[in-house]
């Protein structure tokens, strides 16, 4: 089955055919207002001055009767009357008049007729064929006259706006149709483009982007967004790729750990002593307890980030949470030679999750003890900032995040000590983003209190929206 071309199909053609088409119309419509409006004054003003002639007809019959009549009628036809005359008695007889007799065609007496006639033209010897408008007056005793008027020139000029009507409806719908052939070829190569793009995206072509003109246009701004999107969608391939080696890393040792100990005592065949298979069974949970907090991490994340838990947010005072915080990481902080300072403001009231809130402050202040070195310090504040937003904050003088990672370690598994020798699965900061996303707080990452270009140290905060007290409604009156 033959299918039309692409651009005759496409929307843009269609709607182009219909604007042709609605112009078509309307022109067509104007046309025909003219056309009528001229119309119509020709035949009102033909049909006046018949009017005029018959009302002289009768007033003369009415006075000389029939012998009247026939006075004007020869009277009129010897001269330039612009009129025609044709004058009978009973049986159709010639009598008089600038007709050699009554049109072929029936005429009602009464009712203004058009009918044609025979004239000779002397210019070039020949009989020629002219339309005219007249009327049929009955007298008594059968006597009959035809008054009427030669109308070819207005006819022709009628005929001339008529033809002019149809030929200008079709050339707008040649022009529509023409024109919507050009705009919507130029539109289909372009949807074609885009489309190509999509088609290679879908078969694995990650690195394809759609061409763009820059002009600002309705298909340049989707190629620009479809682009945006690709970039996204290249990102978070990336990212599952590379979320996919991490935790197969990260599962690889504990699951290693287990097998080569069940291995190890099949492979002995001996039964343990009730200390040691204890000892075996401890380490075995504790493998897979890190096992089941990576698994529960990610899902954490995945429930955070579908926002599951915001209907639970309520508004709190952060102080307290903190404060319970700084007492369960002062001791870790003191064993590994830090100093562990808090500055906390009381009566910062925001809207948030308390759990949520401590699992990622704890996760933060995690990583500050771990990786700053000894005889540094970790500072834990609650502040409100001068734009009225309450911000929590976690400082230290480690070794900071190079500013081109900062953005890389809120991803998940992403872990700058590639050798992945310290414990951990690369899931802390990436929970701690989803806290923030989940609250609508703002997350800021930056150099710390460090003294030295090697060790800049860190600073991460999350600011909140103030959650003001809600105002009771007045109980009404009795």
């Amino acid at each position: 089955m033959n299918r039309l071309p692409t651009f005759l199909r496409t929307t843009t053609f269609r709607f182009t055919m219909l604007a042709a088409s609605l112009f078509a119309f309307s022109a067509f419509v104007l046309l025909a207002f003219v056309y009528e409006t001229t119309a119509g004054v020709f035949l009102r003003q033909t049909d006046a001055l018949l009017a005029s002639q018959i009302i002289e007809f009768n007033n003369a019959f009415n006075k000389g009767g029939i012998n009247a009549v026939n006075k004007i009628v020869v009277e009129h036809s010897t001269g330039r009357d612009p009129y025609l005359y044709v004058f009978t008695k009973p049986g159709g007889k010639f009598v008089s008049g600038n007709l050699s007799a009554l049109p072929p065609i029936t005429l009602k007496p009464g009712a203004n007729s058009h009918f044609t006639y025979k004239l000779y033209n002397p210019e070039n010897g020949m009989q020629e064929t002219h339309r005219a408008r007249g009327r049929l007056i009955r007298f008594p005793g059968e006597y009959m006259l035809l008054v009427a008027r030669d109308t070819e020139e207005e006819a022709e000029l009628v005929d001339r706006i008529s033809r002019a009507i149809w030929i200008a409806a079709g050339l707008v719908l040649a022009l529509g149709l023409i024109s919507g052939a050009l705009i919507s070829r130029r539109f289909a190569a372009r949807l074609d483009a885009l489309n190509d793009v999509a088609r290679d995206v879908i078969a694995g072509d990650l690195k394809r982007r759609a061409p763009r003109n820059h002009s600002d246009d309705e298909l340049d701004e989707l190629a620009g967004n479809l682009n945006a999107m690709l970039n996204r969608i290249e990102q978070l391939m990336a990212a599952t790729r590379h979320a996919g080696d991490s935790i197969a890393h990260d599962l690889r040792s504990p699951l290693t750990r287990m097998r080569n100990r069940l291995e190890a005592q099949l492979r002995d065949g001996k039964a343990l002593e009730q200390k040691n298979a204890e000892a075996v069974l401890h380490r075995t949970m504790d493998d897979a307890d890190e096992l089941l907090q990576t698994f529960n991490a990610v899902l954490r994340i995945a429930r955070l980030e579908a926002g599951e838990q915001r209907e639970t947010y309520d508004r709190l005072d952060p102080s307290s949470l903190l404060h319970d915080l700084a007492e369960l990481f002062e001791p870790v902080a003191e064993d590994t030679g830090l100093d562990f300072e808090i500055e906390i403001e009381e009566g910062l009231f925001i809207r948030a999750d308390r759990g949520l809130l401590a699992q990622a402050f704890s996760n933060i202040l995690d990583n500050a003890l771990k990786y700053t070195p000894k005889g540094g310090a970790v500072a834990l504040r609650l502040r409100k900032q001068r734009d009225g937003k309450v911000a929590i904050s976690v400082t230290d003088t480690g070794p900071g995040i190079p500013a081109d990672k900062r953005e890389a370690v809120f991803r998940r598994f992403v872990r700058l000590e590639e050798s992945r020798t310290q414990t951990g699965s690369g899931l802390g900061l990436a929970l701690v983003s989803a806290v923030a996303k989940a609250h609508g707080a703002e997350l800021v990452i930056g150099d710390g209190a460090g003294n030295n270009k090697d060790a800049p140290g860190l600073h991460i905060a999350l600011i909140f929206p103030l959650a003001r007290a809600r105002k009771n409604k007045p109980s009404p009156e009795n």
